[in-house]
């Protein structure tokens, strides 16, 4: 299923901080979900083959790489759309009176 992009109005270079208040905050959460979601079934996917090429030193650097740029990429998608990742499938969004915290699966965000 594919997010609603409707409430998304703008992509933010990577160095830009950007103030979310609660409603914006919330719009981005779909967004986040399905982002990280990939990003998971994709990252399972190469953890279990480079599992089964561990004893293949090559093969396993290629898959490590494969890794290493997926979570490079899913934390620059999560910094473009105005969010700090925080870990894997964890994100932190600026607000206004704090900050919201975010984990995968969640359909829901936390004040911190």
């Amino acid at each position: 299923m594919e997010p609603n992009l409707d409430n998304v109005r703008t992509i933010y270079p990577l160095n830009k901080t950007k103030i979310f208040r609660h409603e914006e905050a919330l719009e981005l959460v779909p967004l986040l979900m399905h982002i990280s979601a990939k990003t998971k079934r994709d990252l399972n996917v190469l953890n279990s083959q480079l599992g089964f090429f561990k004893t293949n030193s090559e093969k396993a650097m290629a898959i490590q790489e494969k890794i290493n740029l997926s979570l490079q990429a899913w934390s620059d998608k999560i910094r473009r759309l105005g969010a700090i990742p925080v870990s894997l499938c964890k994100v932190r969004i600026p607000g206004d009176e704090g900050h919201y915290l975010w984990e995968y699966p969640e359909s829901r965000l936390y004040m911190h």
